[in-house]
Parts: structure tokens; sequence; C-alpha cells
């Protein structure tokens, strides 16, 4: 059985891909108007907001080992 720290090792790396895909994304629709990049930033930032949030709450369950 996997360890608690091969569990976020995965989650990590797939993280780091999903981002990597969408700067992949965003930097492949040149033709988009400023705005829309824009938004699509401001998405990936929430992305990022979410991943962080899910991470510190990962760190709490292990503190009382749920």
């Amino acid at each position: 059985m996997a360890n608690k720290t091969d569990h976020q090792k995965e989650l990590k790396e797939l993280h780091n891909k999903s981002i990597d895909k969408f700067n992949e994304y965003i930097n492949s629709k040149k033709t988009l108007k400023k705005g829309d990049h824009k938004k699509l930033q401001l998405q990936r930032d929430k992305w990022q907001d979410a991943w962080n949030e899910m991470m510190e709450t990962l760190l709490v369950l292990e503190r009382i080992e749920i």
C-alpha cells in the first residue's frame, strides 16, 4: 500500500502536468483578445489557489491521522 508521501507526490505531479498543459493552451491562443487571455490567467490563478487549499487540508488530515 502506498504511503501518504507517495500520494502527495502523485498529486503534485498531476497538478504540475495540468498547470503545464494549461499554460501551453494559453500560449497557443495568441489570437485571443487581451481580455480573454486575462480571463484565462485568472482561472489559472483560481486553480492554483484551490490546489493550495487542498494541500493544506491534506496536511491537516495527516496531522490528525485521518
